[in-house]
């Protein structure tokens, strides 16, 4: 059980354990704790998210959970040979006052002054390598399903579709590089504290504190297209406003640079939930877990079209036709209308 197993290594009794957002957490001397898998990251991954959580609360960040070592001193632990963290606070996951645009500029804001050497943590500067690895993959793996036959539905919907994004992918790569080679980064486009995905953290939610678990280190582009890009796979054409009061809110805090909105249009000419949904559909096993993954796909596939017409409004979406700053078009999609 994991009460005797958090009594053995922690020497702290977990009694009434409840799951509250993603998490398995309880209460123990008025401190609230929270239990962590950490599959996928490396202890070094762990001992630098601990120093970035550490310095996070030392500016006055009450929202952010502190790591509990083991009783031994350790930072994992091993359930069942599972790596797990427990982290812990004395405040109880909270409701925002302020939006989250501003909440997330100010987080950035602390992670960017931040002293300590970041290294196995660090994302920044690495998109081209990370897509360019992946998209290689899904491309070979593509070919084989290919010479293998489809057997499935899901197999005919990738197989048809893959081309499409493959080139969406290869256009999100250029667009960095040339991002890289005409703008010149600034202040804003220093490194900071970001999430792997932002929409899973629960904290916007109340649902769970802030959890370094969550954290890379990286550009703030990757944080707000990937808001953006959940807020329009959720709503599309109601997502309208929703994105324009996002970013107005963020630049009060932070006006962002010309750097920065190409890095965010970059990221989000990157179809990573197309990437994502079939990732998820080739390693899931259960049948109901595959049927979702399928409607998933068609309905990715469906509204290609309605995905092209948000990617090439975009400028105007967020009022950057009306300032002085200048993304370049793609050319494909200059038929969209």
């Amino acid at each position: 059980m994991m009460q005797e197993f958090i009594r053995h290594e922690y020497e702290i009794s977990a009694e009434r354990m409840g799951k509250i957002g993603r998490y398995y957490t309880f209460l123990y001397k008025n401190q609230y704790y929270t239990v962590i898998p950490v599959h996928g990251r490396t202890e070094a991954e762990i001992k630098e998210l601990q120093k970035m959580s550490h310095y996070l609360i030392s500016k006055g960040d009450v929202t952010v959970a502190s790591f509990v070592p083991t009783k031994s001193g350790e930072l994992v632990a091993y359930n069942a040979r599972q790596p797990i963290v427990m982290v812990r606070t004395s405040i109880p996951p909270y409701a925002r006052n302020i939006s989250i645009g501003r909440e997330l500029a100010k987080f950035h804001q602390r992670g960017r002054t931040c002293p300590i050497s970041i290294i196995h943590c660090r994302r920044i500067g690495q998109w081209k390598e990370f897509w360019g690895t992946r998209l290689d993959q899904m491309e070979q793996f593509w070919r084989r399903k290919i010479e293998m036959g489809i057997t499935t539905m899901f197999d005919r919907l990738f197989i048809e579709s893959f081309p499409y994004y493959l080139g969406l992918a290869e256009n999100a790569i250029q667009y960095v590089a040339d991002t890289e080679l005409d703008e010149e980064p600034v202040g804003i486009d220093y490194a900071t504290f970001c999430h792997e995905r932002l929409p899973d953290a629960k904290w916007i939610e109340g649902k769970e504190h802030k959890l370094a678990t969550d954290w890379v280190y990286d550009h703030c582009a990757r944080d707000l297209a990937e808001w953006v890009r959940q807020i329009y796979t959720k709503r599309q054409n109601a997502s309208v406003e929703r994105i324009r009061q996002f970013f107005r809110d963020y630049e009060q805090v932070t006006p962002l640079s010309a750097f920065a909105w190409r890095l965010i249009y970059a990221r989000l000419l990157f179809p990573l939930h197309y990437f994502e949904c079939v990732e998820g559909y080739y390693i899931s096993e259960g049948e109901r877990e595959k049927q979702a993954y399928e409607q998933t796909l068609r309905h990715i596939v469906n509204h290609s079209r309605e995905h092209e017409q948000f990617l090439a409004s975009f400028v105007d979406i967020v009022g950057l036709s009306n300032r002085q700053l200048h993304l370049p078009k793609i050319d494909w999609f200059s038929h969209v209308s």
